[in-house]
């Protein structure tokens, strides 16, 4: 069994909007052609596996992929005006349901939410358990906003009492100007986007008011694990520094859990060390990434068959509730 905890797509009640928007984010059609337009420097091409479940379903037989966690893409509804962000992202749900509604065996969701609007996205994540959506994903800022500005908390404070998972995703960064050439907007500006967001989430003592929060950091942690011994260097050199925490952030960081998307066994082999195998589970970056790098990869991770299992399928079942047998997938 194999579940792939980590793949979009574009719900056509958010394309539409992002077509009708003047200015990044956006989508455009040029020569016959779409893409999304995250912002200078950045975009995509709108390919039809990003709208079409079917195709999606082609991808994960080609590449052994029994059952696929859906989640929107990039730019989510959070560059949208509070109501038309909550409509939308109402839709946007109804959308994923359905396609979980008809191929059950084979696809679970994710919400996404108006998190510009932290009490709105409060009530939308409730509708989207309602519907059987299995938690949210939220992106590395909002619209150029913090996730740990202080509104903010009530949305993960709804999500903790609902005992939602939440998985973080990077938009477009807020480093972007930096890493404006080549391709290092992609290649280290998402990753230092995740980063800094979830450790703010972490400083602002989120673990302190929710010890048990379901959060998932993907692409291996981002680059968080690897420079942990640094954070807790200078929460202890520096009192403050790491914000008002109880005990080291360290600790708080090793509640994470963790995906596989990173194209690198050695990284995956740590995070297992680091988090511990019960907290890493397989993920693929679709569309981004090909399906077949996500179990290509754990080929390459010296794992033990029930530790395998637990990355595979085991893991991802127990943090997002997700029922299925083989049997059924196939």
């Amino acid at each position: 069994m194999l579940i792939d905890v980590h793949s979009h797509y574009m719900p056509r009640a958010l394309a539409r909007a992002l077509e009708k928007r003047e200015a990044a984010p956006r989508i455009i059609h040029q020569d016959g052609k779409s893409k999304i337009e995250y912002g200078q420097g950045s975009t995509t091409p709108l390919l039809p596996v990003f709208v079409e479940p079917d195709l999606i379903l082609e991808g994960m037989d080609k590449a052994g992929i029994d059952h696929s966690l859906l989640s929107v893409t990039i730019p989510g509804v959070d560059w949208l005006a509070d109501g038309e962000a909550e409509e939308v992202a109402d839709a946007s749900n109804q959308e994923t349901a359905a396609i979980v509604a008809r191929h059950p065996a084979r696809f679970s969701g994710l919400a996404t939410v108006p998190l510009q609007a932290p009490d709105r996205a409060s009530q939308v994540l409730r509708r989207a358990l309602d519907l059987g959506l299995k938690g949210a994903m939220i992106y590395s800022n909002v619209a150029g906003g913090h996730l740990d500005e202080p509104a903010r908390r009530q949305f993960f404070d709804a999500a903790a009492q609902l005992r939602a998972p939440v998985m973080l995703h990077p938009t477009y960064p807020l480093c972007a100007p930096a890493v404006m050439t080549h391709g290092m907007i992609e290649i280290a500006g998402f990753l230092f986007d995740t980063t800094t967001a979830a450790l703010r989430l972490v400083f602002d003592g989120l673990y302190d008011r929710h010890p048990d929060f379901k959060f998932v950091v993907p692409h291996a942690g981002s680059l968080i694990p690897y420079f942990v011994g640094r954070i807790d260097h200078f929460g202890r050199a520096r009192p403050g520094s790491t914000g008002d925490i109880n005990g080291m952030a360290g600790d708080h960081i090793r509640k994470f859990y963790v995906d596989t998307v990173c194209e690198w066994a050695p990284a995956v082999r740590f995070c297992c060390d680091f988090f511990g195998v019960d907290r890493v589970m397989h993920g693929t970056d679709h569309p981004f990434w090909p399906m077949a790098f996500g179990p290509r990869l754990l080929d390459g991770v010296q794992l033990s068959a029930d530790d395998r299992e637990k990355i595979e399928h085991i893991n991802a079942a127990r943090v997002f509730g997700i029922q299925v047998s083989q049997q059924e997938a196939h």
